[in-house]
């Protein structure tokens, strides 16, 4: 299934599908811009079905509801929310309009991706491991934004790692990106999600 959502500043699209034989997706995820910044996160709760739907949840809600937040105080939040879940890996972005920054910061194994108008690949590495609500430390990284940024975040279930570099760097538009990611996605092994986006208006 593919969504599109359309702000003042930044256009993004999305894929999502349950893994072969489930109704229900284990991913979830976030976003939305106000005037100050754009934010993103991508929640995949572990194993798949209806727990790893309530975990993953857990977490794009806690976002949901404290974005205002900065990137470090808001992976905390969601750990919280995490206890007595199965546990669900999380990376959150967040493109501050007045800094002209992205602040990254993830744990497990979604992928992120960004590049800029020199067309270099941002590839920043999520700390190893999952939330569960244990004490965790979070490495925040930040990296720079302007009017031509385009990013690409998935969970493990989307086998684009060739095709997403490529993409990045010649991004026509956040739907055609997803809509070609989609279509890569027949037999899916795990549950999948993915997210493309671009700024829309400086």
């Amino acid at each position: 299934m593919i969504q599109d959502y359309s702000y003042d500043k930044i256009a993004v699209s999305s894929f999502q599908k349950p893994k072969n034989g489930n109704d229900l997706c284990g991913d979830s995820f976030y976003v939305t811009e106000t005037r100050d910044y754009f934010i993103c996160a991508v929640a995949d709760g572990l194993g798949s079905g209806s727990m790893a739907r309530t975990a993953s949840q857990a977490a794009v809600n806690a976002v949901e509801q404290n974005h205002h937040l900065d990137v470090e105080e808001l992976m905390k939040v969601c750990n919280e929310e995490l206890k007595g879940t199965r546990g669900a890996v999380l990376s959150i972005f967040k493109i501050d309009f007045r800094q002209e920054a992205v602040i990254y910061a993830g744990v497990g194994n979604i992928r992120f991706m960004m590049a800029g108008k020199d067309r270099k690949l941002i590839y920043p590495l999520p700390t190893v491991g999952f939330l569960s609500g244990k004490p965790q430390k979070f490495r925040i990284q930040q990296f720079p934004f302007d009017n031509q940024t385009a990013f690409i975040i998935y969970s493990d279930g989307m086998e684009i790692h060739t095709q997403s570099r490529s993409i990045l760097t010649n991004m026509v538009s956040p739907k055609e990106s997803a809509a070609y990611f989609g279509n890569l996605s027949q037999k899916l092994i795990d549950d999948a999600t993915c997210l493309v986006g671009k700024v829309s208006h400086a």
